[in-house]
């Protein structure tokens, strides 16, 4: 697949939203998101949610990412995603956009000052026509603190669940190695370097793909590619969110997310 410049969207909330002030932990309404690059800052919570179409001039349709409420003590972030996009032939292989949840606290951090990254991530999703996407954590880490759009930087994509022949970038060269024993499953990893931002992609795809429900510790995961020699625990987490990526097709993904970044 082409991945385009996601990372550059990336860097700018995150950045701006960790000068954010403090807001209250009020109740905050519902809301609805489907402009290219529209997005809500969940008040009190460590999240923002948001509908980054990247690829927004090759879609035919419309595509909403919606943040329904926050429960269980502010813990987790109820959401979902709407996507209604043609198939369109000389386009389906190229992702739309991304539709997730961002981390706006404690990011910019040093791996080994990380405690653990806890999630929870639940998923159901209803086709309604074939459908090509993903379900996915992604991370962006970088030597370099708060860089999430320099070549230096790495893109870190965990796939829990995929159909519609998506595959990852450095697919055609082959798996590079193998994770075992890691959130109940071994993984596949794949790298290559995305042509429109210049930073290499490493993707874990699943042996077993989760079915709409995931929970783990993702510092397991970043500590697994550091061991593989991909990058030093002092680099920097300087990007993390989850959500779904999409290329066509009509369907509704509903969403309960926990993640946090919890430093020592």
């Amino acid at each position: 697949m082409v991945h385009l410049p996601r990372a550059l969207a990336t860097l700018a909330l995150s950045t701006s939203v960790l000068a954010f002030p403090s807001l209250s932990s009020r109740a905050q309404a519902a809301s609805q998101h489907c402009g290219k690059s529209d997005n809500v800052i969940l008040q009190g919570t460590p999240w923002i949610v948001y509908n980054m179409l990247y690829n927004a001039n090759l879609m035919v349709g419309t595509q909403c990412t919606n943040f329904d409420q926050v429960t269980g003590g502010n813990k987790e972030v109820l959401w979902n995603s709407v996507t209604d996009i043609q198939y369109v032939e000389s386009t389906n292989n190229v992702p739309k956009g991304y539709s997730f949840v961002g981390l706006t606290e404690n990011l910019a951090t040093q791996l080994s000052t990380i405690t653990s990254i806890p999630s929870t991530y639940s998923w159901t999703r209803t086709n309604t026509t074939a459908f090509k996407g993903n379900v996915c954590f992604d991370f962006i880490i970088n030597d370099i603190k708060d860089d999430s759009t320099s070549s230096s930087a790495r893109e870190l994509m965990l796939w829990l669940q995929y159909e519609g022949g998506q595959l990852p970038i450095g697919w055609t060269d082959g798996a590079i190695s193998t994770v075992n024993d890691l959130f109940g499953t071994s993984w596949k990893l794949y790298q290559g370097v995305n042509e429109g931002t210049g930073i290499t992609v490493i993707t874990l795809m699943p042996e077993t793909q989760f079915a709409g429900t995931f929970t783990g510790d993702l510092k397991d995961w970043l500590l697994a590619l550091s061991k593989l020699g991909h990058f030093p625990e002092s680099t920097y987490v300087n990007v993390g969110n989850a959500g779904t990526e999409f290329f066509y097709g009509n369907a509704v993904l509903k969403a309960q997310l926990g993640l946090q970044i919890t430093l020592g």
